[in-house]
């Protein structure tokens, strides 16, 4: 396969002729020579010839670029993985979580007897893929989004055999837009970001989420938030965290 410096060397070659060509071809035809047919035919072959590299040079320097960007991301992600203990980590655009994580081993505690170690085991470890990214809480429940910044949507992940297929029966549980979250065994503390035809300010909702029922109850603030889930036994933190603090814990 032709390098790139002999490519943009065959360019310049190209460019020459084409000139020259282009020079001699207006002389001979001013002259009416017989020689401007091939002048002519010069000049066509070789400006084809010049199109053509700089085509391929152009292609080369778009997929060099990208190459770059893509494993400047990956580079980014394993600082990012090393800042965090190694627990967290990507391969080919896939994100996993280590099984040694520690809030991994929190969020077992949480589970029950009769559910504990029957769970599937990538049901904590997979975290995404590329953009998605995945982020689990007490099984069978998880929150999705399409970014690592983005609002989150949550779900009930029981049915769920193959965590990196579409459609694997995951189950949206209607709860969107979620900027922060606190959480213990029985219940999600939950912030979201809604917009707002009135303004273009975003307005912020607070929900309470019982993970034994899976039922939400509203409140008006976050102190009222706080208070709802501390009179129904709630253990947690006071303090809600963005998902990306989120992700930091693994």
């Amino acid at each position: 396969m032709l390098n790139t410096a002999l490519i943009i060397g065959l360019g310049i070659v190209c460019l020459i002729l084409t000139v020259l060509a282009l020079i001699f071809g207006v002389i001979a035809l001013a002259n009416n020579k017989p020689s401007k047919f091939l002048w002519l035919i010069l000049f066509l072959s070789s400006l084809v010839g010049l199109i053509l590299c700089i085509f391929i040079v152009v292609r080369k320097v778009a997929h060099a670029v990208q190459d770059y960007a893509v494993n400047a991301g990956d580079r980014f992600e394993a600082y990012s993985d090393s800042l965090n203990g190694g627990l967290y980590h990507s391969s080919a655009g896939k994100h996993e979580i280590s099984p040694s994580s520690p809030q991994i081993k929190v969020l077992k505690s949480y589970l029950a007897a009769n559910i504990l170690n029957n769970e599937p085991e990538e049901f904590y470890s997979y975290a995404g893929f590329k953009d998605y990214r995945r982020f689990p809480l007490r099984y069978p429940f998880s929150i999705h989004t399409l970014y690592a910044n983005s609002p989150g949507e949550l779900y009930n992940e029981v049915n769920v055999k193959r965590f990196d297929e579409n459609d694997n029966g995951e189950i949206y549980l209607d709860i969107s837009n979620i900027v922060k979250i606190a959480f213990d065994r029985n219940y999600l503390l939950i912030e979201q970001e809604v917009s707002s035809t009135r303004t273009d300010k975003l307005i912020k909702h607070f929900l309470l989420f019982d993970f034994e029922t899976q039922k939400k109850e509203e409140a008006s603030s976050l102190p009222q938030l706080i208070k709802l889930a501390r009179d129904k036994g709630y253990g947690g933190s006071d303090t809600l965290m963005t998902l990306e603090q989120y992700h930091h814990l693994f």
